[in-house]
């Protein structure tokens, strides 16, 4: 996962992008399902949390923006076949 309101050239690098889930029991969709809930809950109640550049409290109110990709997980739970 990564942080769309960062510049493109900070995104590519590997420190801003960061692990959000696994399971060895689980299926991707599952796993989604449990991201999904975990971004819906902060977007409505917010997450307090401390700015230390102008060392004061905040209140981050996450959206969820997914954006397509190009990997062969993503086409198989899409259900697409891909570029093949």
């Amino acid at each position: 996962m990564s942080n769309a309101s960062m510049p493109h050239e900070m995104l590519e690098k590997e420190f801003c992008v960061q692990f959000v889930c696994s399971s060895c029991h689980a299926a991707p969709l599952e796993l989604m399902q449990g991201v999904i809930k975990s971004i819906q809950e902060a977007a409505e109640s917010g997450i307090i949390t401390w700015d230390c550049k102008y060392e004061e409290e905040v209140m981050v109110i996450p959206y969820d923006h997914f954006h397509g990709g190009d990997n062969p997980m993503q086409a198989e739970e899409c259900s697409h076949g891909g570029l093949k």
